[in-house]
């Protein structure tokens, strides 16, 4: 897949990374939640235009919808959100990016969110024409409280566990990476860091758990991405992704990262 600069909006909604970076240091995943209406998810249609989500990889046909009472089974949460993409390379870490851009941008308006990587619509909703939902997304108003203080109230890898070469003290695109929630927070991605570049990787695991999860893994890997970009994005920096890279250590090569003033 060939190198990829920022894109444009093309004149939709705008996100405002600022917010977006701050909800990465409080953001919590809820599994408890109000029968309550919320507003910004009442609307019909694609998500992705009415919020300015943008993807990783905007060659890829992909579709974010709030889903409908006779399309999934949900006693859970007031909303389940789906998401949609076209069966292609890149798919999962490309959902997991946009999503997890939604995810930021829910929690930063005070609406409570959790991945809900095993809930899927029924069977006869699982395609949208051409799109196969890949994963979905509770939402709604919490009962318990929607976020969490940093950073005592995150359990997560050291940086030293996730960063395989390169100086990563006092790196703040690293710390928004390893905030990043993940599938049963296995936190399954590895980070290189060449000067301006970090490079990442799926670890490798023949974990029965990590087979089980499969293809979320790759999901977790856009969202840690996701976390780098609205990181680099908020401190004033230009963001260039690529997908082309060795393997390290045994460690999948999935995409490059280059920050740039």
């Amino acid at each position: 897949m060939e190198s990829k600069k920022e894109h444009s909006n093309n004149g939709q909604a705008q996100l405002d990374y600022k917010q977006l970076a701050d909800a990465v240091y409080y953001r919590k995943s809820t599994r408890n939640y109000a029968d309550t209406a919320v507003d910004i998810l009442q609307a019909d249609g694609d998500l992705v235009k009415a919020f300015g989500l943008i993807s990783l990889c905007p060659n890829l046909k992909t579709a974010v919808r709030v889903l409908q009472s006779h399309e999934v089974n949900n006693k859970k949460a007031k909303y389940c959100i789906g998401f949609f993409s076209e069966d292609k390379p890149f798919a999962p870490e490309n959902i997991g990016f946009v999503g997890q851009l939604l995810d930021l941008h829910l929690q930063s308006k005070g609406v409570a969110t959790c991945w809900w990587g095993m809930k899927k619509p029924k069977k006869e909703f699982k395609r949208d024409g051409e799109l196969n939902c890949l994963i979905t997304m509770m939402a709604g108003r919490g009962k318990e409280e929607q976020s969490r203080q940093y950073p005592n109230d995150f359990r997560r890898k050291k940086a030293a566990d996730i960063v395989v070469y390169g100086d990563f003290l006092d790196d703040k695109l690293v710390e928004a990476v390893r905030l990043a929630p993940s599938a049963v927070n296995r936190q399954p991605w590895l980070i290189g860091k060449d000067g301006n570049r970090y490079n990442f990787y799926l670890k490798n695991s023949l974990s029965p758990l990590d087979l089980i999860i499969g293809d979320m893994r790759r999901i977790d890997l856009g969202i840690a991405l996701a976390h780098l970009f609205v990181a680099a994005k908020a401190d004033g920096y230009g963001v260039e992704f690529d997908f082309k890279g060795n393997d390290s250590g045994g460690n999948k090569f999935i995409a490059g990262v280059k920050v740039r003033k």
